[in-house]
């Protein structure tokens, strides 16, 4: 456990590692004052389970100091980045999309695709675009408007004829061909115009400019034109407008559960929703992950707008806007979502993406998401989508040990501490009986608890259907579905039979359902025959110690609690026996002694 001499903290600013016993970085903190906020860790109030974990688990503890808040937070952040230490926030979905970068620098300019930009490039960016694919397609129509050239700088001073581009209309070659700068500026300027937001003022004068031509009889050009016109009235078709002011801004929502922080940003470029991102990342030690988050995601090569609009205020912020600022090399300003009427169309926006996106999570992880539990519904002809299944098994050892047991399925996934075992109180008992006892004490026991299932499966035909049936109306419970399932030679699930109707439903068609349903009854099966199995060795040991002079009730049970079988207290030390309360050596060498005569 990680100790702490305050007396040697200075109360400056500065970043700390706790660090685990091979060296390993467990977690990076930062703080206006060191000595005052790892006083926190050693005589603060009552910790959180996550925090007082970190702190058992910390074998070391190791600090920088810092001039400044912002540099302590610059360097918190360049460690997580090194290190990604397991108590720290860190973005799993820390994907780049792509940008498009126009070198304005360079003589006759050209639109590449990159992934990052690069810090003090003056180059022009546009985006970030959320698909790929959507950006090409966007590329090739625009090729058709603005024909800048493809190839890259070095090829370009290489090539001795022009391209295939050249011959199908899509670039100029101004590699080969004469062409002014003046020219080729102005379809740089119409690629800014339009990824600007003018793309609308474009096609204005595009029409004007078709207009002029065909005054002048120039028909081929504007047939060309025309064409043109055609392909940018497509795209800005596609572009969704959700501010009137032409602004860049991204636009931030969070929404914290249990065990994880889901964000959103929406990109908004020249009044245009350009796309958004969606990612997660693990509940951290305390309050929100944004803080962490902002830095992670913009320190990573994005773009940065000029405003950033988050949903709460954070700590810091202006020592953040310094940062962001640096990186970006203009003013960058952090804000909290305004109350106007197109913010809240973008929160609207933004919270129905989220929400999309944490149940798309949510399927991912468990296939009950997945439409399981809806084609369950479908399948069993259920009033309601089931949350909590149930299902019984009776088992028995040769005739013997008569048990019964039940277990429950939360969301497609066992949830043993709703697993229960039964005695069979009455010997001699055939299945219905055995059944009516064991789901009666289940549902009485769960009337009186409020923890009903919404669904429970039982392991026969339809005799034994018309018995739980009998349970329910005994019980006057009328909200939970009973349905039981017969199984084939193969001990495979294979005929549903639901209340009210003659027919069963056959399962196997049912891909989903079927292999769920196996899954459930199996899982019951094998918990029954295991406390049947787990019976019948104390039934023949309670059975063995009976015999034996010396062993009355108290000592039986006490040898019951300690040794599951024969097997099991013919293998124990002569030792242990005897140290058993009310044992001694004497009674323990009798029951040696015992055990040696029934193994020979």
């Amino acid at each position: 456990m990680l100790k702490i001499n305050l007396k040697e903290i200075p109360e400056s600013p500065g970043v700390y590692l706790f660090k685990g016993e091979k060296g390993e970085v467990l977690y990076v903190g930062k703080a206006k004052n060191l000595k005052n906020r790892l006083f926190y860790y050693v005589k603060g109030p009552l910790l959180s389970p996550k925090i007082q974990r970190l702190v058992e688990t910390a074998e070391d503890l190791e600090y920088f100091l810092t001039q400044t808040e912002k540099e302590a937070l610059l360097l918190e952040a360049n460690f997580i980045k090194k290190y990604r230490p397991k108590y720290n926030v860190l973005l799993k979905d820390d994907k780049n999309y792509p940008l498009l970068r126009l070198g304005l620098q360079e003589e006759y300019p050209s639109l590449q695709i990159v992934r990052r930009r690069k810090k003090g490039d003056k180059a022009l960016y546009f985006g970030p675009f959320t698909s790929t694919r959507g950006l090409r397609e966007v590329l090739k129509l625009l090729s058709n408007i603005f024909p800048l050239r493809k190839c890259s700088l070095s090829e370009m001073k290489r090539r001795k004829t022009p391209c295939v581009y050249y011959q199908i209309k899509k670039c100029l070659a101004p590699c080969v061909k004469p062409i002014s700068r003046e020219e080729y500026q102005k379809l740089v300027n119409g690629v800014i115009e339009f990824f600007q937001g003018g793309g609308k003022k474009l096609a204005i004068k595009i029409r004007e400019e078709i207009e002029r031509l065909a005054e002048n009889l120039e028909f081929e050009r504007a047939a060309f034109l025309r064409d043109r016109l055609k392909d940018l009235e497509n795209i800005l078709e596609k572009q969704a407008v959700v501010l009137q002011e032409p602004v860049d801004l991204d636009f931030w929502l969070n929404q914290k559960t249990e065990n994880k922080e889901y964000f959103i940003v929406l990109f908004i470029r020249h009044g245009y929703l350009y796309g958004f991102q969606t990612f997660d990342v693990k509940t951290p030690l305390e309050g929100s992950a944004l803080k962490e988050v902002l830095l992670q995601f913009y320190l990573d090569g994005k773009i940065i707008p000029p405003e950033i609009y988050l949903p709460q205020e954070i700590e810091e912020i202006e020592s953040l806007e310094e940062i962001l600022t640096e990186n970006a090399g203009y003013k960058i300003k952090l804000l909290i979502h305004p109350d106007s009427e197109e913010f809240v169309v973008l929160k609207q926006i933004a919270f129905k993406n989220l929400q999309e996106y944490i149940l798309s999570e949510k399927r991912r992880e468990k296939p009950w998401y997945s439409g399981l539990s809806e084609e369950i519904k479908k399948v069993l002809k259920l009033s309601k989508e089931p949350q909590r299944v149930e299902a019984i098994d009776l088992s028995q050892f040769y005739g013997e040990a008569k048990v019964g047991a039940t277990v429950c399925f939360f969301e497609g996934e066992p949830d043993k501490n709703f697993y229960r075992r039964y005695n069979i109180k009455e010997a001699g008992r055939d299945d219905y009986s055995m059944l009516y006892e064991v789901l009666y004490r289940r549902l009485k026991r769960g009337l009186e608890e409020g923890t009903l299932p919404d669904l429970f499966l039982i392991d026969g035909g339809k005799g034994h259907l018309e018995t739980a049936l009998r349970v329910l109306e005994d019980l006057n419970i009328t909200d939970l579905e009973v349905r039981a399932v017969a199984k084939n030679k193969k001990r495979q699930p294979e005929k549903v039979y639901i209340p009210g109707r003659k027919n069963p439903v056959f399962l196997p068609k049912y891909k989903e359902v079927f292999h769920f349903i196996g899954r459930v009854m199996e899982e019951a099966h094998r918990f029954a025959q295991t406390f049947a199995e787990k019976k019948k060795r104390e039934q023949d040991l309670s059975g063995y110690l009976d015999k034996i002079k010396g062993i009355g009730p108290k000592r039986k049970e006490i040898l019951l609690s300690n040794f599951k079988s024969l097997e099991d207290l013919r293998q124990a030390h002569l030792e242990k026996i005897a140290k058993l309360p009310g044992f001694n050596l004497k009674i323990a060498k009798t029951l040696k002694e015992s055990l040696t005569q029934q193994s020979d």
